[in-house]
């Protein structure tokens, strides 16, 4: 119990460097909202709430996520097999390029492993009542934007994360250095790409809609047009959506309208973001809904 304790205290303080920066990352991609954008131009209060509600997120869901870390790291020492033990110090040692090769690994690699577990788990969060009833809160922004790319409840957040901190955790044995490193270099460079195709910028990439998820591709993710329901799912590149079908590709000028319409209005307070979505997720346990 010591050992929680410890690592809540050391998680919470290094969150606060996030909590912090993070809206300054966010910049860029403001500006170029308001010189080019979809529809309206997104205002502060767009921007604010969703600043307050993934804040509250990081905080809310980091208890249960430290468990969740702590507990896979005994049961692998628990378990009949040994862990594949893995170092991104064997790219390095590939002649002249080697070092490249391995900063780019640490990169792109966790991305990849995060866009497979990503996929299926937001497939199943829009077909589960009770995983879409969180998951909702991110769908009901009326005007996407940059920041909507952390509008996300707390227990969806802890959901998304589960499948890869324990599939992974349980079968590759990785040095904590090495791991922070790859963490922070992909989470910048997911985060940046997430900015990037959550933002209301009027840009068509046509040539780019089937490499990586941009901003008209996740715009019809996002539509409120029940015709584009249930596609583009992937959080980085299209490809596991063009082998099972949930890829839709964008028309030239098509920049669909977000939300959930008059059903479900966007929150507007973090009691309303927080709360109301883990109500009416323990009341989906109870009863059948449909999921969209």
């Amino acid at each position: 119990m010591a050992d929680y304790w410890q690592v809540l205290r050391q998680t919470a303080v290094e969150s606060m460097a996030f909590v912090i920066v993070g809206p300054m990352l966010l910049l860029p991609f403001i500006v170029a909202e308001q010189l080019r954008p979809v529809h309206r131009r997104p205002g502060w209060r767009d921007y604010s709430i969703n600043i307050l509600i993934s804040a509250s997120t990081i905080f809310l869901a980091m208890p249960l996520g430290v468990l969740i870390g702590l507990a896979t790291e005994r049961l692998r020492h628990a378990l009949p097999w040994e862990s594949v033990g893995f170092s991104y110090d064997t790219i390095a040692q590939v002649p002249a390029i080697g070092g490249m090769l391995a900063v780019m690994a640490m990169a792109i690699v966790p991305i990849v492993v995060h866009d497979v577990a990503f996929y299926w788990a937001h497939r199943i969060e829009h077909r589960v009542p009770f995983l879409w009833e969180f998951h909702k809160l991110h769908h009901s922004d009326e005007l996407m934007n940059c920041s909507t790319w952390a509008r996300d409840h707390f227990l969806q957040a802890i959901w998304v994360t589960v499948f890869p901190a324990l599939a992974l955790g349980l079968v590759f044995d990785i040095s904590a250095f090495q791991a922070g490193q790859a963490a922070l270099l992909s989470g910048l460079l997911l985060s940046f790409l997430s900015m990037f195709y959550h933002s209301a910028i009027r840009i068509e990439l046509p040539w780019l809609d089937r490499v990586v998820v941009t901003p008209q591709v996740y715009s019809l993710h996002h539509s409120c047009d029940p015709q584009h329901f249930n596609s583009n799912f992937a959080d980085a590149f299209p490809l596991l959506d063009i082998l099972f079908g949930t890829y839709r590709k964008p028309q030239g000028g098509q920049f669909p309208g977000t939300g959930l319409g008059d059903d479900y209005p966007a929150p507007r307070s973090l009691w309303s973001a927080q709360v109301l979505p883990a109500l009416g997720g323990f009341r989906a346990l109870t009863t059948y809904g449909k999921a969209r």
